[in-house]
């Protein structure tokens, strides 16, 4: 079978998120080829291509519609900034070219149901970058509940953070703190560990949501650590979510903005069942890309026995941690393995998760106010 045929939008000569969990992928496999890149002008494109060793073939492109006009284009790859997927991806899905974009795929429901309106209408396959489904650790996870080794689910409690949305912020992460740009702690690193839970354990059916912003004032940061200037923030550093799942188990969930406790206590999620108890503990909460300390321990209480579990491998195991999931993700496009991966209407379910949360804070429908400690 030849080579699907990319046009990447969004990758630069240093590193970035496209470099660590595309391109090492890319670069070494027969079922895809890297045929332009399109980037904010022809001359960085061209410096990305010699630095990631791209072929001299590899056409140089300075604007989305450029891409989009290239015949020899077939899938388009979108690891751009969210603010810009819209903008981006749109001439290409107009050209009725194939598209692999990042999550979130838009900025709110309102772009990504028109994106998801055009996609149909041309009849383009579709890739949204929710790749928790093909992490080893979620899969073993959704295995070990699925074969009744805990029993019936009784409550799953879920307790991390982000790593981001601290005190102080990298600059190339300062549009994360201004909520219009749709990147930030609620849709990027909540979301990510939610689909992971949700993709092991069945849908929410009904729950109540708080988020806050309890560090407004921001110092952002250079490469060096030195601070360049203070911002105000707008994003939310705390979300809480209260309810119950689709099965009956009852969910709590709390993701917060700063750094993990100790440096690498960043993740406790725990799936409480009649029989046993599913533990998983990390770093950090990337249910997408997995951590190198990830560990899964199944308690037996019957016995009290408690083991550590294994995830399982593939070929692609050996590749850097960020590269694996997303490279399982080509994987299953290339070999058009449905439920390998996640398309632009799945995607939609996770945009109306987010902006319902907003509704309700809007709303003031977060939380009731106490009534026990008045007169």
């Amino acid at each position: 079978m030849a080579p699907i045929r990319i046009g990447f939008i969004g990758l630069s000569a240093g590193q970035s998120w496209a470099a660590w969990a595309h391109i090492t992928y890319l670069k070494d496999t027969s079922k895809y080829s890297i045929v332009a890149l399109c980037n904010t002008s022809v001359e960085a494109a061209q410096a990305a291509i010699k630095a990631h060793g791209l072929p001299e073939t590899t056409k140089a492109y300075d604007s989305p519609q450029a891409l989009a006009d290239d015949p020899n284009v077939e899938l388009v790859v979108c690891s751009v900034k969210v603010p810009h997927h819209y903008a981006t991806i749109m001439p290409s899905l107009k050209a009725g070219k194939d598209i692999f974009c990042e999550w979130p795929l838009a900025k709110n429901v309102a772009e990504a149901e028109e994106l998801i309106s055009v996609a149909k209408s041309k009849g383009v396959r579709t890739v949204v970058g929710l790749q928790a489904c093909q992490s080893p650790f979620v899969k073993k996870v959704k295995q070990l509940v699925e074969s009744g080794k805990i029993g019936k689910v009784l409550s799953v409690t879920f307790v991390g953070n982000s790593g981001f949305s601290g005190l102080k912020e990298p600059d190339y992460a300062e549009y994360c703190n201004y909520q219009e740009n749709g990147a930030n702690m609620l849709t990027i690193y909540s979301m990510h560990a939610m689909e992971g839970l949700l993709y092991s354990l069945g849908e929410i059916s009904s729950f109540n949501s708080i988020i806050d912003i309890k560090r407004p004032e921001v110092q952002i940061v250079d490469g060096k650590g030195a601070v360049v200037k203070t911002i105000t923030r707008t994003a939310h550093d705390q979300f809480l979510l209260q309810g119950h799942l689709e099965s009956g188990a009852l969910l709590s969930y709390h993701m917060r903005g700063g750094a993990a406790f100790a440096g690498n206590e960043g993740l406790i999620w725990r799936i409480y069942g009649e029989t046993g108890e599913i533990q998983v503990t990390a770093s950090g909460t990337y249910l997408q890309a997995g951590h190198e300390d990830m560990t899964i321990r199944l308690q037996d209480h019957t016995t009290g026995e408690t083991t550590k579990v294994e995830p399982d491998e593939d070929d692609l195991s050996k590749l850097p941690l960020f590269t694996q999931n997303v490279g399982r993700v080509y994987e299953a496009f290339a070999d058009k393995r449905t439920d390998g991966y996640k398309d632009w209407s799945y995607a939609l379910l996770r945009h109306k998760l987010v902006e319902e949360i907003y509704q309700r804070d809007a709303a003031g429908k977060q939380e009731t106010a106490a009534a026990y400690t008045k007169a």
